[in-house]
């Protein structure tokens, strides 16, 4: 028999408050970023400022000036991954008697619609016309402005937020124009720091899974000095034992 005397924990109330506080919670887990899209967000933003640090580099060699571009899609229909291209390869034939090459950097985001933030460098004695933006961009609207701060603009556009609202297969940005010693630093921004301390200036490598990474220049292996061990990650040459286990 149920005793009544016996104390039953009251089941707690359902008020307005709380039903706020919990919808706020069900809504902060739903739009956090997964820890595969913070890492791809993280990824870009490093090789992202990379481009633009030896962009500006090369630009002051080759006195170029910076150009901010907003490319905006009128529907989500029209969006193609080669429409950017487009655009670039129609800008690039208009500058074919410029010695320098075409040097820019953009990056895919969405604010309502689709639309592409370049930087462009061009030579600064040349002028973006708003009617030749116009006709190599026929997909939607057009901005442009002289830019003053690459540094802020380059924080701008390296955003990521909208990660997730991107078309399927999308690239999040691309680049293009960068002179050896910029592509030999880009390349080398994506490697481990570990790795970039013992890997020689210009040389590349290339990961093979379950192995290590191997130096493209002189096929010499390179292990991690990092092992995964139930204490998290640790250096192979750790005394794993004098670390306490992880109830």
């Amino acid at each position: 028999m149920f005793d009544s005397s016996y104390p039953v924990a009251e089941r707690p109330s359902c008020t307005a408050t709380s039903v706020a506080r919990f919808a706020e919670l069900v809504k902060k887990i739903g739009t956090s970023a997964s820890p595969a899209v913070r890492k791809r967000k993280n990824a870009a933003r490093k090789k992202l400022k990379c481009v633009i640090d030896e962009q500006r580099r090369y630009a002051k060699q080759a006195n170029l000036r910076a150009v901010a571009l907003t490319l905006t899609f009128n529907c989500d229909a029209d969006f193609s991954t080669k429409h950017v291209s487009r655009f670039l390869d129609r800008m690039r034939k208009s500058f074919k008697d410029v010695e320098s090459c075409l040097t820019y950097a953009w990056v895919l985001e969405r604010a309502g619609k689709l639309h592409y933030h370049l930087i462009v460098w061009l030579p600064r004695n040349m002028a973006l016309e708003h009617s030749k933006l116009a006709n190599w961009w026929p997909w939607g609207s057009t901005w442009v402005e002289a830019c003053k701060s690459v540094k802020a603009w380059g924080r701008y556009i390296s955003k990521f937020d909208c990660v997730g609202k991107l078309p399927k297969g999308a690239r999040l940005f691309g680049c293009g124009g960068l002179d050896p010693d910029g592509k030999a630093a880009v390349s080398r921004s994506a490697l481990p720091q570990w790795l970039q301390e013992v890997l020689p200036r210009r040389h590349r490598a290339r990961r093979i899974i379950g192995e290590g990474w191997v130096d493209l220049s002189t096929g010499q292996l390179h292990h991690s000095p990092y092992v995964w061990t139930p204490w998290g990650i640790l250096l192979a040459t750790a005394n794993q034992r004098a670390h306490p286990r992880i109830a």
